[in-house]
C-alpha cells in the first residue's frame, strides 16, 4: 500500500511539476509577445496612460485639436474599440480632434478591484481627460452601452457637453431588460482573469473575440487582438458587465430632457427594407465564415421568405416604435439616424457611419456658437 501511495504521489507531483513548468513557458511568451504588441500600439499612437490614482486610463488622441473634441466610448468588452472604430473616425479627425478614452481595465488601462459603478465609471471619465489636459466642451461619441454613461454624463455635468452622437446606443427604458440586478463578481471570474494575465488568455482569444469585420490590415487585427487580451486579464469589465443592470437603472432615473444636440444612430433595429437585410445577412456570413464558426441564415435569406421578412421587418419597426423614439424624444433634442446594419455599424458601414455621426457637428454649431467653431 505504502508503495502504491509513493507511485500516485510522485505522479502527482511529476504532473504539477509539469504544469508549473508548462505555465512558466506559457508566461514567459506572452510577456515578450505583449511587449511588442505594446511597442506596435506605442508606434501607431494608441499608448497614452493617464493616472487617475490608483491605476492608469488609456487616453489615444488623433486628429486636429483646433476643432471640436469627440470623446469616444467603447461598447461592453469592447477593448480593440480605439483600433477598429478608427476605420470610421478617420473622416472626422481631419477637422476634429477624437479622443477614444478607456474604461477600467479595458486594453492598454490599469485594472481595478472596485465596483464599476455608473458613478465610478463616469467619474474616470472626467478624470482620466482633465489629467489628459483635454478641457470641454466635448462630443460624446459612445456605442452600445457607453450610451448609458453618456446619458448619465450630460444629466450630471450638461455644462461639459456640447452634443452626442450615440452609434446604436443602448436604449434606456423602463420596458428594456439589462439582466439581473445584484450581480457580483465571483471568484471564478477572478480566478478566470488571473490565468489569462499569465498568458493563458491566448489560447481562447477567439472563443472570446471574433476577427474583425470589415477591411482592416493584418496590423489593425493585430493590434485589435493585443488589446482585447488585455481587456480578457482584467476584473473590472467583468464588475461591469454584471452592473449592467443597476446601472441603467440609475441612468434612467437621472436622465434629464435637454436642449443638448444628440443624433442617434440607429442599426441593429434600423431595417426597413429587404434589400437591407439581404446586403448585411451577407456581410454578416462573411464575418462568420471569417471566424469559422458556421451558420444558417444565409439558405433562409435567398428562399425568398416574404412572410419572414414581413415579420422581421415588422418586429424592428415595433422595437423603434416602443423604444428607440421614445428614448430619443426623452432625452431631448435628438435626431434619428436609420443607418440598417450590424450592432458595430462603425466596422460594417464605417464611411455612412461617419457621415451620421458628423451631421452633429452642424447641429452644435446652430445651437451653441462658441470661439471654437467661430461663433
Amino acid at each position: 500500500m505504502k508503495k502504491f501511495f509513493k507511485t500516485f504521489f510522485g505522479i502527482i507531483a511529476s504532473l504539477c511539476a509539469c504544469l508549473v513548468l508548462f505555465t512558466l513557458i506559457v508566461y514567459a511568451v506572452n510577456r515578450s509577445q505583449t511587449n511588442k504588441e505594446i511597442e506596435l500600439l506605442k508606434e501607431n499612437g494608441y499608448y497614452n496612460p493617464v493616472s487617475v490614482g490608483g491605476y492608469s486610463i488609456n487616453v489615444a488622441e488623433f486628429g486636429n485639436e483646433n476643432g471640436h473634441t469627440f470623446v469616444a466610448m467603447a461598447g461592453l468588452g469592447m477593448g480593440e474599440f480605439p483600433v477598429s472604430a478608427r476605420k470610421m473616425t478617420e473622416g472626422i479627425e481631419e477637422e476634429n480632434l477624437v479622443v477614444f478614452v478607456d474604461r477600467a481595465g479595458y486594453g492598454l488601462s490599469g485594472d481595478t478591484q472596485s465596483n464599476m459603478t455608473i458613478e465610478y465609471i463616469v467619474e474616470d471619465y472626467r478624470r482620466a481627460l482633465k489629467n489628459a489636459g483635454i478641457e470641454p466642451p466635448y462630443i460624446l461619441m459612445p456605442h452600445s452601452i457607453g450610451g448609458i454613461y453618456a446619458d448619465y454624463w450630460s444629466s450630471l455635468y450638461p455644462d461639459e457637453i456640447e452634443g452626442i452622437a450615440f452609434i446604436d446606443g443602448t436604449v434606456l427604458s423602463e420596458n428594456a431588460f439589462y439582466g439581473e440586478p445584484d450581480g457580483e463578481v465571483t471568484f471564478w471570474d477572478k480566478a478566470e482573469a488571473f490565468a489569462y494575465s499569465l498568458g493563458y488568455g491566448r489560447f481562447f482569444l477567439r472563443r472570446e473575440n471574433e476577427y474583425l469585420g470589415g477591411k482592416y490590415t493584418k496590423e489593425e487585427q493585430l493590434m485589435a487582438d493585443a488589446l482585447n487580451l488585455m481587456t480578457m486579464d482584467s476584473v473590472a469589465p467583468v464588475s461591469e458587465s454584471v452592473m449592467e443592470a443597476e446601472n441603467a437603472a440609475k441612468a434612467i432615473k437621472s436622465i434629464v430632457t435637454d436642449d443638448i444636440p444628440k443624433v442617434y444612430i440607429c442599426s441593429a433595429y434600423g431595417f426597413e427594407e429587404v434589400e437591407d437585410l439581404i446586403e448585411y445577412n451577407d456581410w454578416f456570413n462573411g464575418r462568420i465564415l471569417k471566424n469559422k464558426l458556421k451558420m444558417s441564415v444565409r439558405k433562409t435569406v435567398y428562399e425568398g421568405n416574404e412572410e419572414y421578412f414581413d415579420k422581421l421587418l415588422a418586429e424592428f419597426e415595433k422595437r423603434r416604435n416602443d423604444l428607440v423614439y421614445p428614448y430619443a424624444e426623452k432625452t431631448g433634442n435628438c435626431e434619428v439616424i436609420l443607418l440598417p446594419g450590424d450592432h458595430r455599424i462603425y466596422q460594417h458601414k464605417p464611411v455612412r457611419c461617419m457621415r451620421a455621426v458628423m451631421k452633429i457637428i452642424s447641429l452644435v454649431e446652430e445651437n451653441t456658437p462658441n470661439e471654437k467653431n467661430g461663433g
